[in-house]
């Protein structure tokens, strides 16, 4: 008597391996997608920590800010205090003038920062950086008539009235750019605080 002999016909091994490839190719499939995300994110993470941390400078210099001089959605000219008062200064209030400025160089564009007549320094650079990155808002003068108090009003940088931009007491700042196909935003805002001060209590020394 013949013993059946027991094995897999070309029909089942062909199915086998189809099913075997599928599975394979959805888990690798996966496997990429997470990866994928994992590094956009860290890239992303990466780029706004950089951002946020050379901000600060820019904030640093608005709330020492004294007056602002120039200010378009692109652009910003202000006076600051002087961190350090010279010798033979004592007793006098000094100022230094201040520029932060967007501009395109080569293939790269850049928020640049200078100080008095120096040459502008690069504070953030990336392959785009989009525009409208300072939204101003002045105080308006009290009204008598009503009990209510002023509200922020932002400021119409077309007209550019030059009694408006002296009552700037609050600075929106939006910086989106975009590094390698990734797209990073970050908003932050600022009070100025001696103008603000100086309209509350016009009498008051400052400094």
């Amino acid at each position: 008597m013949k013993r059946a002999v027991l094995a897999f016909t070309l029909v089942e091994l062909l199915i086998g391996m189809s099913l075997t490839i599928l599975v394979g190719g959805t888990l690798y499939l996966f496997q990429s997608q997470g990866l994928s995300t994992v590094t956009k994110g860290t890239i992303r993470l990466t780029l706004q920590s950089e951002i946020r941390r050379k901000l600060e400078r820019l904030v640093a210099d608005l709330r020492c800010a004294n007056e602002i001089i120039d200010i378009t959605p692109d652009s910003i000219k202000f006076t600051r205090f002087r961190d350090s008062i010279e010798e033979g200064q004592a007793g006098e209030v000094t100022f230094d003038t201040l520029t932060y400025s967007l501009a395109k160089s080569s293939n790269r564009w850049a928020l640049l920062r200078a100080e008095n007549n120096q040459q502008p320094v690069e504070l953030i650079a990336h392959d785009h950086i989009e525009n409208s990155i300072f939204s101003p808002y002045f105080l308006p003068p009290a009204t008598p008539e009503l009990d209510e108090p002023p509200m922020l009003t932002a400021f119409n940088m077309l007209e550019n009235d030059s009694g408006q931009r002296k009552r700037i007491v609050f600075l929106r700042i939006k910086i989106r750019v975009r590094q390698n196909r990734e797209f990073v935003g970050f908003t932050t805002a600022v009070t100025l605080r001696t103008p603000y001060q100086r309209l509350q209590q016009p009498n008051w020394k400052f400094r």
